[in-house]
């Protein structure tokens, strides 16, 4: 389960915390009890910092917020393990290896600053909807999401993926595809360029107007390594391949790249185990 901005304390700083945090763990053996409300357990809590790109599509790249917060129902079979990317998630049915519920993801505002002077901005979107889970086996996970935007799009968007895993003494290793979708408004929305911005632009971008979804296929991989039962680091690299109409834009072909990458180094406590 994925939330942006849940640290308070500079990206510069935020390592160092981290790595401070990580050391005296190893002496922080007793367990805080894992609150329950409404049959619902808080299982573990993570914070840290990600260094990604300013908005989708951009090669201008900055350091900023990333944690998860990690819910699971009190009947439920436990599962092996889920993914650094994974929306918020709250499971509704299933208590095996098929699993399903609701889904929640913020997508970031995208501002008219820097090479996108002269555009609109885009408010930042709730994006709500469903997931459907899937282990095959201990060591694989498929995972579906479809969400609808609130806010700064109103469009259909969808994440697809599956997940290797792989535990060594100390280590859990996660690996595998993912793949993007974005129907033709969300396209629109954030690949468009209107004649009116093209005129306002000072860097000569030519209009443009998508016509069909967009897809982003890509990979991550995740290692996770457990300082003590309670505190593990957590570090994640991912990789994004922008497609069609979104990669035809200007703001992609003659303003930022269609190459998405991202890195996070966080810290993670578990509770109550």
């Amino acid at each position: 389960m994925v939330s942006r901005c849940l640290v308070l304390a500079s990206s510069a700083s935020l390592p160092f915390v981290i790595a401070m945090i990580a050391a005296s763990a190893a002496q922080a053996q007793d367990a805080i009890p894992a609150p329950t409300i409404l049959g619902w357990t808080l299982d573990s809590v993570r914070a840290g910092v990600r260094y990604a790109p300013d908005y989708l599509g951009s090669d201008d790249y900055g350091a900023g917020f990333t944690g998860a917060v990690v819910l699971s129902r009190r009947d439920a079979t436990p599962q092996p393990s889920g993914a650094p990317d994974d929306g918020v998630s709250l499971g509704l049915l299933g208590k095996g290896p098929l699993t399903a519920g609701v889904v929640g993801r913020w997508r970031s505002s995208r501002d008219n600053d820097n090479d996108l002077r002269g555009f609109d901005k885009i408010d930042g979107t709730v994006e709500g909807g469903v997931f459907v889970n899937w282990w095959p086996a201990d060591w694989m996970r498929l995972r579906a999401e479809a969400r609808h935007g609130f806010g700064g799009h109103d469009s259909w968007v969808g994440d697809f993926g599956a997940d290797a895993i792989v535990r060594a003494d100390r280590w859990v290793l996660t690996a595998g595809p993912r793949l993007g979708w974005g129907d033709a408004s969300f396209t629109r929305k954030y690949f468009e360029v209107t004649p009116l911005e093209a005129s306002r632009s000072p860097l000569g971008v030519q209009a443009f107007s998508p016509s069909g979804a967009s897809w982003s296929p890509g990979a991550i991989v995740s290692a996770e390594y457990r300082v003590n039962p309670r505190w593990s680091l957590e570090s994640v690299g991912s990789y994004r391949r922008l497609t069609g109409d979104a990669a035809d834009s200007p703001i992609v072909a003659d303003l930022g790249s269609r190459d998405q990458f991202s890195v996070s180094l966080s810290v993670r406590y578990s509770l109550g185990q």
